[in-house]
């Protein structure tokens, strides 16, 4: 899959080094272009428009080629930038070619479903209003929270709150080459290190960015939208092809689970021979202390003709309720405010749902917990490397299998099969229980967002016969390897 985020960062920062588009000697240098700005911008303070900048810099080109910024006081100092540009570009401070207002705050008791103007906020339309102020295509920067320094156009006539700010910019300078500029600058990096991320007017005028001669900009934006499109089509057929690709693991599953993926032998022992070493070894836990009475206890399912799992299975299968084969336990989460439970440094792993990802093993986790934690809040017991995991609330059905010693929260359940010859149950269970724990028609009805536990006892589990089990497997993780790549 290629990762279109990064495509478009790459052409982006192409089009910024005046590397997207040839350049072409018989255009405008840019310095020209800097002359009719001045001109521009002294016509305006002229008609009283904007004030002077009393402490504006000007930047020039020095006879040993490199570039200065000279300072209200006659200081002079070389500039420092990384990025290297062509040679008819030129430097110029974002106070040049930009002026940056905020817009007017709005109560959101003002906001109505029926307004006829959207409200822009610091990211895109959070309402609308009776009316409005501000043009359609007018640029926007995110002033205040998360998407400070965003930049986005208004789509409409509209209202700006005061958690924008509204750029207003030089004629002479191409207004969509300025957004790709501003974009590139990435200013959500100068908002104030608050609570409350703050970016000023002072910060975005300090900005400088590489301007091009006329006709580059023109052709740079016409070159950058051309290969936008081109992403946006690849990242729409690569969600095409992500959502074909589960489906057809849905599928190869569903008839896996129907005894229709590998062929049948009758030379194997059926899986009620395997259900009877399960009891076999239910009994022998008890009998040590592992296990209480109560999990000898078999639980009976009540077979619905309508359900799926219950349609014509291979004689030799069994379907029988999660419980009677497996142990589980649900995790737990130490008290958040306790310092003493979590750490940033070396830790013990503590899985959330959040860390349950599309790779088989679980080995980093976002947060961790302190042996402390693992002592009083666990009683020192971890689920050991190895042991499968699966998530019964909000996102239901995910399975991993522990990379290292962990612990999860009560979101989530560690699974141990009673019996299990080299793992193979455990990598069945892996692959079908997020489309039993998923579906609509299992025998408890299982739908919204949280199973309990008397519905995680009774999922029914499809059981083929060992052998069965480990060529399901195989096939299955093979046909998965395939589905990766291929998406």
């Amino acid at each position: 899959m290629i990762d279109t985020k990064v495509l478009r960062e790459k052409i982006l920062d192409l089009a910024m080094r005046g590397k997207l588009v040839p350049q072409d000697p018989n255009d405008e240098p840019a310095s020209e272009l800097l002359k009719r700005i001045k001109a521009e911008k002294e016509e305006l303070i002229k008609q009283k428009k904007i004030k002077r900048d009393k402490n504006e810099t000007e930047i020039f080109k020095g006879d040993d080629g490199l570039h200065y910024e000279k300072f209200a006081d006659g200081t002079v100092n070389p500039l420092l930038t990384t990025l290297d540009f062509p040679d008819n570009w030129l430097p110029i401070k974002l106070s040049q070619i930009l002026r940056v207002s905020s817009g007017k705050s709005l109560k959101r008791t003002q906001l109505t479903e029926d307004g006829n103007v959207p409200v822009y906020g610091a990211h895109g339309i959070m309402g609308s209003y009776s009316e409005g102020f501000i043009e359609k295509g007018t640029l926007l920067i995110g002033r205040v929270g998360f998407y400070a320094g965003s930049i986005m156009r208004t789509k409409e006539f509209s209202w700006v709150t005061d958690n924008s700010l509204i750029v207003s910019s030089s004629s002479v300078v191409n207004s969509n080459f300025l957004e790709l500029s501003l974009k590139h600058l990435n200013l959500g990096s100068l908002t104030s290190q608050t609570a409350q991320p703050v970016i000023s007017g002072q910060k975005i005028y300090s900005q400088i960015i590489f301007l091009p001669p006329v006709n580059e900009q023109t052709k740079i934006v016409d070159s950058y939208n051309e290969l936008i499109s081109k992403v946006n089509t690849i990242e729409k057929e690569q969600e095409q092809l992500k959502q074909l690709a589960t489906q057809l693991k849905q599928k190869v599953l569903d008839v896996a689970m129907q005894g229709k993926l590998v062929p049948q032998d009758s030379n194997d022992e059926p899986a009620s021979v395997l259900l009877e070493k399960i009891r076999a070894e239910k009994q022998r836990l008890y009998e040590e202390g592992k296990i209480k009475k109560k999990d000898l206890v078999e639980t009976e399912l009540v077979k619905d003709g309508d359900n799926a799992y219950y349609q014509k299975l291979p004689d030799s299968w069994e379907i029988v309720p999660l419980k009677n084969i497996v142990n589980y336990r649900i995790g737990k989460t130490p008290n958040t405010k306790n310092k003493n439970y979590w750490t940033n440094h070396e830790g013990f792993p503590w899985i959330s749902i959040a860390d349950m990802g599309k790779d088989k093993y679980i080995g980093r986790t976002t947060r961790k917990i302190t042996n402390k934690a693992v002592e009083e809040v666990f009683k020192g017991i971890v689920s050991p490397k190895g042991t499968l995991i699966m998530s019964f609330k909000l996102s239901i059905g995910k399975t991993n299998l522990l990379g290292k010693n962990s612990v999860h929260n009560e979101a989530i359940i560690s699974i141990f099969p009673y019996w299990d010859n080299n793992n193979v149950l455990r990598n069945y269970l892996y692959l079908v229980l997020p489309i039993i724990s998923n579906s609509g028609e299992t025998i408890s009805a299982i739908k919204g967002k949280t199973l309990n536990s008397k519905k995680i006892d009774v999922l029914p589990i499809p059981l083929p016969t060992i052998r069965e089990q480990q060529e399901i497997n195989t096939k299955v993780m093979l046909f998965l390897r395939i589905l990766e790549i291929i998406s």
